[in-house]
């Protein structure tokens, strides 16, 4: 009875380890993705600095300015900065925003996790240009890959924010 008994026990500590680790693998998961997503929504509309005004008013598509820019504020949250600047995925609203005199700002968000790297975002953005003041929700979808950056980005409605930036 007691070398049953001992084993239960073992069992049990096993079995309690393994779920502890289980829970605190995926919660870390989570809290990565969330702070890489939030990082990235917070760089997207923040600004333009003049350090991307200078880039933005280079010469040329993507002239060395901009990409280190992007190199140094996109590349460690990205897979594939390229392929998004080609499919207008990342820099949109801030090169609309140089190019009209407008400034961003980011207020409240929300981040919602729909399915396995897949997350739906909501972003309360400022828009500023000299006194004028307005906000504008922009909603999307971000999806990431196995290791944690984002591969895709799909707004779904940016409340209007493009079109008020082209003023």
């Amino acid at each position: 009875m007691r070398v049953s008994l001992d084993l239960i026990k073992t069992f049990m500590v096993i079995l309690i380890v393994s779920v502890a680790m289980t829970a605190c693998t995926s919660s870390d998961e989570k809290d990565e993705n969330e702070t890489t997503i939030t990082t990235f929504l917070e760089k997207e509309f923040t600004g333009p600095d003049e350090e991307l005004k200078s880039a933005l008013n280079e010469e040329g598509a993507f002239p060395p300015a901009l990409e280190a820019y992007v190199d140094e504020h996109y590349t460690p949250l990205v897979h594939d900065v390229e392929k998004m600047i080609n499919e207008n995925q990342i820099l949109v609203f801030l090169r609309m925003a140089d190019a009209n005199g407008y400034q961003l700002n980011p207020g409240s968000m929300e981040i919602k996790k729909v399915e396995d790297h897949a997350y739906e975002y909501e972003v309360e953005v400022e828009y500023s240009k000299g006194e004028d003041h307005h906000t504008a929700k922009v909603q999307g979808l971000i999806n990431l890959n196995e290791e944690g950056k984002i591969v895709t980005i799909r707004s779904r409605d940016d409340g209007g924010l493009l079109e008020k930036l082209a003023e």
